[in-house]
């Protein structure tokens, strides 16, 4: 299996005319923070001040605290990234033949598959890690400010979770590319998974159950819960609290909600290993089913 892995990371980072997907992607995520640098250090300059009337600058620089900037600057592009990466990967392989090649035996079965579970881990962190650099990098050049520090275990915290939930993002969309090999349905899943269409589909539900859908009532808990738990709503919870592990979940799901939570940097951790290993099996099922 760390052949396999080796292999993949290998042809990913080919660098001899980017053809490696590595480099091709790394390049979107500098030039899209560059924009966003520019565009707040534009924000900031008497040109903008003339052009916009002397209105104030809409754009903060300031944050509550470290991991809530690199949240709030990585959510969305590095973990719809990393899901494209691995969904890119491992359509080619089997539109190559690869796949057929190295699946020669049931144990080669296991192997293949569980290291595809582990490259899309690696590459998370790889992704997350580069994206981490880049993002401070670019507080460095705009003078962003952070209203407290985190504490190390809080920031450990933060990175483990997001790393996680990335890691099980990558892994829900392997279940797409496993279960079609079909591009668009790969591609289109992965940025529902990232986006939390999922997750707005089923808070939708929830609240709709105290009123048009209202034979949906005794569901309700369950459907919040669910919700509340996947991957998408985890980066969110880090999102809006940062390395702040310990808050109270009702200040991210409100008081009326019904959903079954914890604190919510603890449950990002809970949930980014819950649904790593949940479709990892779902792969491998699907893998031995469809005599992959």
């Amino acid at each position: 299996m760390l052949n396999l892995i080796k292999s993949d990371l290998y042809r990913i980072t080919r660098a001899r005319g980017l053809r490696g997907s590595f480099w091709q992607y790394s390049l979107a995520i500098v030039a899209a923070y560059a924009a966003v640098v520019a565009l707040m250090l534009f924000a900031k300059t008497q040109t903008y001040a003339a052009l916009s009337e002397g209105a104030a600058n809409p754009v903060p620089s300031d944050f509550a605290s470290y991991t809530a900037y690199l949240a709030d600057m990585a959510s969305g592009i590095v973990p719809l990234c990393v899901c494209f990466m691995v969904a890119e990967h491992v359509l080619q392989e089997f539109k190559g033949g690869y796949a057929r090649t190295a699946l020669s035996a049931r144990v080669g079965r296991l192997s293949y598959v569980l290291g595809k579970v582990a490259f899309a881990g690696v590459l998370s962190a790889v992704m997350l890690l580069l994206s981490i650099a880049v993002i401070t990098g670019c507080a460095w050049i705009g003078g962003y400010t952070f209203a407290q520090a985190d504490s190390p275990v809080g920031f450990l915290g933060w990175l483990g979770g997001y790393w996680l939930n990335i890691w099980a993002l990558a892994v829900l969309s392997l279940v797409l590319v496993y279960a079609t090999r079909v591009s668009p349905v790969s591609y289109i899943g992965a940025f529902c998974f990232c986006f939390g269409t999922v997750s707005s589909l089923l808070s939708g539900l929830a609240f709709s159950s105290g009123g048009i859908l209202r034979v949906m009532q005794p569901v309700r808990p369950a459907l919040e819960t669910l919700a509340a738990w996947l991957p998408s709503s985890s980066l969110g919870n880090l999102k809006f609290g940062g390395g702040l592990f310990w808050m109270s979940p009702a200040d991210v799901w409100g008081a009326s909600s019904q959903a079954l939570t914890v604190a919510p940097g603890v449950q990002a951790l809970i949930a980014g290993v819950i649904w790593v290993a949940i479709p990892a099996a779902v792969v491998l099922l699907i893998a031995r089913e469809r005599d992959i």
